[in-house]
C-alpha cells in the first residue's frame, strides 16, 4: 500500500468527488418536484442529449446542467489557443483561468435559460404561488448556474488531484444512459425478444473489442534527436487512428438538433424552407441520416486537430532541436504534420460515421434498430473514457518506480 500511496490517494479523492456529485444530484431545486416522464420521443431524446454531458433535466437538481457548460467552454478555449491569437498568448495563467471561468458561466446561463421551460412544467409552489410569482424563473436559473459552476470547480480539482480528469464526472450518466437508450432512444419505449438481446450482446462484445483495437492503433512518425545515437533509441510521435476520441458523439446530437429550433418560429412553418429543414435534420429520412453522418465526420475532423496540434508539435520540435528526417524545422514540419493528421483522422472518422449511420438506415425499415445508433454511441464514449482512465492509473502506478517522480511528489 505504501508503494501505491499516490495512486490510492488519487482514487480516494476522486471517489469523494463522485460522492459529492451524486449528493448534488439528489438535492432538488427549491419549488420543484419529480414527476413521471412521458414516453414521448421528444422527452427520451432530450434525456440522451443531457446525459451525454452528465446532466439530468428530468430530475431537477443542483447539478442538472451537468458538464455541458464546462465541456463547451473547454472546447472553445482550446480552439482559441490553437488559433494562435497573440492576445491569448500574452495572458497570464490567472487571466486564462478567469477567461475560462467566464466562458463556463456564459454557457451555464445559456443552457439554464434553454431548459427553463422544461423545468417550469414541474414547478410546485404550493398554495401561495404569489410568493414566487416574479422570482421563480430567476431563482431556478441562479440555482442551475451555481450548480454548474460548482461542478466545473470539482472537475478542475479532480484534474489536479484525482484520476480521470473532467471525463470521470460523465461516466455515471453515460452508464445509466446505455440501457435507457436501448429501450427508449428516439423511438419511444420498445421491448426486445431474448434472441435479439443475445445477438446484441455478441455484437456489443465484438464492437468493444474492435473499438479498443482501433483506439489503440496509431501511426508513428520517427523523430531524429540531436546528440543521441539513433541505433540506441527509437523516438517517435504517435497519432491515433481515432484521433478525435469520444467528443463527436457527445456533441453531434446537439449540433444536429439546433436547426430544428427554427421550426418553432411561426413565420417559417408550412414553408418550403421548413419542409427541407425537417427533412435534412431528421433521423427518419435518408437525407437527414446523411446530414447526421456529415455532422459526425466534420466534428471528428475538428476535434482531431484540437487533440493533435501540428503547430505545437512543430514548435516543440524546433525548440528541443529534434526534427523529422528530411524536413527543416518550422513551417514545413507543421505542414507535414497537418497533412498526416488530416489523412489519419479522415480514415478514423469514417468508423464513427459507420457506427452512427448504419443502425439509422436499418431503422428506416424497422424503428426498433434506430436506437442502436445512440446505444453504440454511448458504448463508444464509455470505452474511450474508461480506456483513458485505465492508462492514467497504469502511469501513476508505474511512475513510483522512478526517482524523478518520487521527488516531485514528496
Amino acid at each position: 500500500m505504501k508503494k501505491n500511496k499516490i495512486l490510492f490517494q488519487r482514487i480516494i479523492y476522486s471517489g469523494l468527488l463522485l460522492f459529492l456529485l451524486q449528493l448534488g444530484r439528489n438535492v432538488l431545486l427549491p419549488g420543484m418536484k419529480v414527476v413521471p416522464l412521458s414516453n414521448s420521443s421528444e422527452n427520451q431524446f432530450l434525456e440522451f442529449i443531457t446525459r451525454t454531458t452528465g446532466g439530468d433535466f428530468f430530475n431537477p437538481s443542483f447539478f442538472s446542467l451537468g458538464m455541458g457548460p464546462y465541456m463547451t467552454a473547454l472546447i472553445i478555449w482550446t480552439t482559441l489557443t490553437v488559433s494562435e491569437f497573440d492576445w491569448i498568448k500574452n495572458l497570464s495563467e490567472r487571466a486564462k483561468g478567469y477567461f475560462q471561468r467566464g466562458l463556463t458561466f456564459v454557457f451555464a446561463v445559456i443552457q439554464a435559460m434553454i431548459f427553463l421551460p422544461k423545468l417550469k412544467a414541474v414547478q410546485d409552489f404550493g398554495q401561495d404561488p404569489t410568493i414566487f410569482h416574479l422570482s421563480a424563473s430567476t431563482m431556478t436559473i441562479l440555482y442551475l448556474i451555481t450548480g454548474g459552476m460548482f461542478l466545473s470547480w470539482l472537475a478542475d480539482r479532480n484534474c489536479e488531484n484525482g484520476i480521470g480528469g473532467q471525463s470521470l464526472f460523465i461516466v455515471p450518466s453515460v452508464m445509466a444512459n446505455i440501457p435507457a437508450m436501448l429501450v427508449s432512444g428516439k423511438t419511444g419505449k420498445v421491448s426486445f425478444q431474448p434472441s435479439f438481446l443475445l445477438i446484441l450482446s455478441i455484437v456489443t462484445i465484438v464492437f468493444v473489442v474492435v473499438t479498443i483495437f482501433l483506439y489503440n492503433s496509431e501511426y508513428r512518425i520517427n523523430i531524429e534527436r540531436i546528440g543521441v545515437t539513433s541505433e540506441f533509441t527509437h523516438s517517435y510521435i504517435p497519432i491515433r487512428l481515432l484521433t478525435s476520441g469520444a467528443m463527436p458523439f457527445m456533441f453531434a446530437v446537439t449540433f444536429f438538433s439546433l436547426p430544428n429550433l427554427l421550426l418553432m418560429n411561426e413565420k417559417v412553418k408550412d414553408t418550403i424552407f421548413s419542409y427541407w429543414l425537417s427533412r435534412l435534420f431528421s433521423y427518419n429520412t435518408v437525407e437527414g441520416i446523411f446530414t447526421y453522418g456529415v455532422v459526425i465526420y466534420l466534428l471528428a475532423l475538428s476535434f482531431s486537430f484540437i487533440n493533435v496540434r501540428p503547430y505545437d508539435i512543430a514548435k516543440n520540435l524546433r525548440e528541443s532541436g529534434d526534427y523529422v528526417l528530411g524536413l527543416p524545422p518550422g513551417n514545413k514540419t507543421q505542414r507535414f504534420f497537418t497533412r498526416k493528421v488530416w489523412m489519419i483522422s479522415s480514415i478514423g472518422s469514417l468508423y464513427l460515421v459507420l457506427v452512427s449511420m448504419i443502425p439509422l438506415f436499418i431503422g428506416l425499415k424497422n424503428d426498433l434498430y434506430s436506437n442502436l445508433s445512440f446505444y453504440f454511441g454511448s458504448i463508444f464514449m464509455l470505452i474511450i473514457i474508461l480506456e483513458n482512465i485505465t492508462k492514467e492509473v497504469k502511469f501513476i502506478y508505474q511512475m513510483e518506480n522512478y526517482t524523478i517522480f518520487q521527488k516531485k511528489h514528496h
